[in-house]
Formats: C-alpha cells, structure tokens, sequence
C-alpha cells in the first residue's frame, strides 16, 4: 500500500486576509472551514479525475502502464503510437475498463506527424491537462561506430520529439487558458555518463536541460514542466538491449542497488501520475530518479 493511502485529511492554516479565504487554493481539493482553515484530502490530490491526458509512444512498455494507470486515476486518455495494431488493442482494454481512448498514429521523428497527432487529439477532445512524452528509441553501439543515420534518428526520437511535443501541447494550453502538466520521460543515461548509450545519453541530458527551460519559460501560463529520470525498465527494447550487451546485463545487476534487476513499467508510472496530479501542484522544473540508486554511487 502507498505511504499515502493511510494518511489522514491534514489541516493547513490560511492568511486571515479576506482575499485568501475567498480564494484558496484552486489546485487542491478544499473546503474552509469556519476558523479560516482549509482541509486538504491528499488521497483526492493524487488522482486526475476528470483530466485528460495524452501518452506518446503508448503501444507498450511504459507508455501502456502510465496510459493504464491515468485511467485508473480517473482520466480519459489519447494515445500516439506508430504501430495501429497495439493502440487498438490499449484502446479495447481501456474501453473494457468503461473509460475513453482516443488513438491516433504518431512518427514523432517526423514535426508535420507531430502537428497533425495534436490538432486530431484537440479536436476529438478540446482541452488536454497533462502531456507525457515517453515515446523514444535507442540502439547500443560505441561512439566510434555511429554513423550520422543512426545518431539523427536516436536524437531525434528522443530530443526533437519532445521538444516539438511540448511546443504543440502548450501552445494549445496557452491557447486554451489550461493550466497543465507536462512530464517528460528522460533516463538516468541522462543524468550520468552511458557508455554504449552516446547519442541517447545526450539526447537524454538535453531532456533534462530542455525541461528546465520549459518550466521557467511556461510558469507564467501555469503550466508545469518535469521528467522523470528512469532506470532501465523491462520492456521490449531493454530486454533486447540487455541480451545485445552482457556488460550492460551486468551493469543492471550490479548497479540497481534496490533490486539488481530491471525496473517494473508500475514503478515508472507511479511517479509520473504523481507529477502530473494536483499533488504537485508546487513542483516545476525538476527531474525525479527513479533508478534504484544506480545514479548514487
């Protein structure tokens, strides 16, 4: 069970200016009281009820769980993939759930299949709350063998795509007046040296770096930007990429220091509908590890 999901409602004293109890709070779930308190129930705070959120690359692996989970959560979702065959699928088993899913394909290497996935999702949905850009891609080599192929498509699937996704979503937030949340799916290749991993690892590093700019230039709008920094997580592409590399199979054994093994998709996805609740209302800017103490030592 979540440390959360036994805590009980909590009290915080407001201001006893008039202007403060006429407007509390509007990102928390509230009601005042008659001594000027507001009375907070963080299990509301950590859902996203009514909220509807887009999933890139949401085919499989992480994508799928946090697409899942958002609709656990209470919202309804959109989903982009390049692969029609496995968003038809999430889509039944989301429709089976009794929620809604939109799907749509989306290359997010290509900016006129960004734009076109955006427009289709806004026009299907109107407003959208909350962005996940998880939609990548990697290939191990050394630094030596790339060639300039290779190195665009991984920076590409990996940088632009979240730079021209989050340029889409929020200028329809802005547009739109939706005071939202964007949550960028980096790594901890991102955060310390990858060897194997060249272009991903900058790709990743400039993630973190684009997500602080987003956060300070979008704050104004209300929109909040943060990535969460995962270790290798089992899914499709790191199960191959540990059978390609066994020394990147024994780095995962011997560097996640909670488990020695691969992150499960469920403990990515928990954090990222933490961020992209109203729990974190005050959180911006910031990129979580979520790596077993990889990035530690």
């Amino acid at each position: 069970m979540p440390c959360w999901a036994s805590c009980s409602v909590s009290t915080v004293r407001l201001p006893a200016s008039p202007s403060s109890l006429r407007e509390p709070c509007r990102w928390l779930p509230h009601d005042i009281d008659r001594r000027g308190e507001t009375r907070l129930s963080h299990l509301k705070c950590f859902e996203l009820p009514g909220k509807t959120v887009i999933v890139t690359g949401a085919g499989r692996g992480i994508g799928r769980t946090i697409a899942l989970d958002a609709v656990r959560s209470g919202a309804r979702v959109a989903v982009g993939s390049r692969t029609l065959t496995e968003l038809e699928s999430l889509q039944a088993e989301i429709e089976g759930m009794g929620s809604e899913c939109f799907i749509h394909t989306l290359d997010v290497t290509d900016v006129a299949s960004i734009r076109t996935f955006f427009d289709a999702v806004e026009s299907h949905y109107g407003d959208v709350d909350v962005l996940v850009n998880n939609a990548g891609y990697n290939k191990l080599g050394r630094i030596i063998d790339y060639d300039e192929e290779l190195y665009d498509l991984i920076v590409d699937a990996n940088l632009k795509n979240v730079f021209f996704c989050s340029q889409s979503m929020a200028k329809q937030m802005m547009a739109r007046g939706v005071r939202g949340s964007i949550i960028n799916i980096s790594s901890q290749a991102g955060v310390i040296g990858a060897p194997e991993r060249g272009p991903y690892s900058g790709a990743k590093g400039g993630v973190n770096n684009l997500t602080r700019t987003m956060a300070a230039e979008w704050a104004e709008s209300g929109i909040r930007v943060n990535a969460i920094a995962p270790t290798v997580t089992r899914s499709p592409m790191a199960e191959g990429a540990m059978k390609a590399s066994q020394a990147f199979a024994d780095a995962v054994k011997t560097k996640n220091l909670i488990r020695g093994d691969l992150a499960e998709p469920e403990e990515i996805s928990a954090p990222v509908i933490f961020l992209a609740s109203d729990a974190a209302s005050m959180i911006t800017g910031h990129t979580l590890v979520v790596d077993g103490g990889w990035t530690m030592v």
